[in-house]
């Protein structure tokens, strides 16, 4: 049987942030045809797991050596001790395996060694990180020269690691597309499945009655991008809605709430920080609102409270590569201004609000369902050239 080796930074089981919901979707998948083991850099469980044929361990370092980085690191590095690349040759020797995932660019110093194993290598890429270091503002000097120094950094290295790998997998055809610009491939698009399908309504759910609308955010509430969306969600966007329906709440929900989130908390913003359990949140949503304006990430809040007959409001970068279609399953709007009249408009019309979703949760299961992302995983590993 084949065996395929899952490298990533954090444990992905239990998952916790998108990336470990991508991780394990496609660890998941790849078990059905192979014995299938995730290897994390940072501790974390090991043993079984609740999938055959797939098993987890670690190298053991901890989260705050990974990430104690020298000044003028890329927004990209991680510190990989030699000892870890040590760790995992341990594990290769004696796990053997025939194809090895890469989760990120930042564990490009394990390449040297796992290039002589004679594993086929691909790297799973949940971002093209170029494309990201372009958006996401940092300090900078006369005229963004350093958001365009790290972008130029990032590239070279993406450019480089490419070139060692076998196979690239994309989270969208429109990263697919970025690459395919730069002559970087063979590339396979593999998309975010739904999250925590097991717990997700296969039915659509009824929503609870209220005066005003009831608003969720979820996301990592650390993550500079989301801060943004959050301050924006909750300083303009809220006041302009309350303006007009009288009444409105909103709920940002997510692991480690930057002070900058924190503070947002009052009588009709909640914060809700680290939650062990997402479906009480969902149950309550009348509307899920994502104004994202810079930023990558796997986009899965979007698909999980459309499975939850959610209807979703957000920017269009928010919601790029999943293919959604604006005023079908999904409300797009790029200003804060545009975001609140589609939620004003699509409260004052309860026909139209249960029409979005009707089809927003048919969507979410028919193109994001586990069986669809199971064959593109297959179909992606098929498709690694041979060595």
């Amino acid at each position: 049987m084949m065996r395929c080796l899952f490298l990533t930074a954090h444990p992905a089981f239990p998952a916790v942030t998108g990336a470990d919901l991508r991780n394990w979707q496609n660890a998941s998948a790849a078990a059905q045809v192979s014995e299938a083991r995730l290897v994390s850099v940072i501790a974390g469980p090991e043993g079984v797991t609740s999938v055959a044929r797939l098993t987890t361990s670690h190298l053991g370092s901890d989260a705050e050596a990974l990430y104690r980085l020298p000044p003028g690191s890329a927004s990209i590095d991680l510190v990989i001790d030699p000892s870890r690349i040590e760790a995992l040759e341990r594990v290769v020797r004696e796990f053997r395996p025939d194809l090895v995932v890469i989760e990120h660019l930042g564990l490009h110093p394990f390449l040297p060694m796992l290039r002589q194993c004679g594993a086929r290598l691909v790297l799973d890429m949940h971002n093209v990180e170029s494309d990201l270091a372009g958006q996401i503002s940092q300090k900078r000097d006369w005229f963004g020269a350093r958001r365009r120094r790290e972008q130029r950094t990032v590239a070279a290295l993406e450019a480089q690691v490419l070139a060692e790998v076998d196979a690239v997998w994309v989270c969208s055809e429109e990263d697919a597309a970025r690459l395919a610009k730069r002559g970087l491939g063979p590339v396979s698009v593999v998309p975010n499945g739904l999250p925590r399908a097991g717990v997700a309504p296969r039915s659509l759910p009824l929503q609870p009655d209220a005066d005003g609308p009831e608003l969720l955010f979820i996301g990592h509430l650390g993550y500079t991008p989301n801060v943004v969306a959050c301050r924006s969600l909750a300083r303009r966007i809220l006041p302009r809605l309350r303006r007009s329906l009288g009444q409105a709440r909103v709920t940002l929900a997510g692991r480690d709430p930057a002070r900058k989130v924190r503070r947002l908390a009052r009588a009709d913003v909640r914060v809700v920080a680290n939650p062990d359990d997402l479906a009480p949140l969902l149950r309550g949503a009348h509307m899920a609102i994502v104004p994202l304006r810079s930023g990558g990430g796997t986009r899965f809040k979007i698909i999980e409270a459309m499975a939850w007959g959610i209807p979703v409001v957000a920017t269009p970068l928010a919601a790029e590569g999943l293919g959604l279609r604006d005023g079908h399953d999904i409300l797009l709007a790029e200003s804060d201004d545009g975001l609140a009249s589609l939620i004003t408009a699509l409260w004052q019309d309860p026909a139209r609000r249960a029409a979005l979703r009707t089809q927003a949760h048919a969507t979410a299961w028919e193109r994001f369902g586990p069986e669809r992302i199971d064959q593109a995983v297959l179909d992606a590993m098929k498709a690694v050239p041979a060595r």
